[in-house]
């Protein structure tokens, strides 16, 4: 795992373990209205957290898709 996808990762998890507490915060509330509010705030912080994995993995393909600047400099110095 590079730096950035254990940064990511780290990003991505913190989102959905703010989730996952409102989701018990949720469960336990008696009020309708705010059980509904806190649903929503839930559903958001786990769309957020996917959104910050989806954008980290496209960025990752496009990393891997280009040669690296050093590589390149490199190979044409050998020419």
């Amino acid at each position: 795992m590079t730096k950035t996808e254990s940064g990511t990762f780290l990003r991505a998890k913190f989102w959905h373990d703010r989730a996952e507490e409102v989701w018990s915060q949720a469960s336990q509330m008696p009020d309708p209205e705010a059980k509904s509010t806190l649903v929503e705030i839930a559903e958001r912080y786990d769309a957020l957290a996917d959104s910050i994995a989806a954008k980290e993995a496209v960025l990752q393909r496009r990393e891997s898709r280009q040669p690296r600047r050093r590589d390149t400099v490199a190979s044409d110095a050998l020419v």
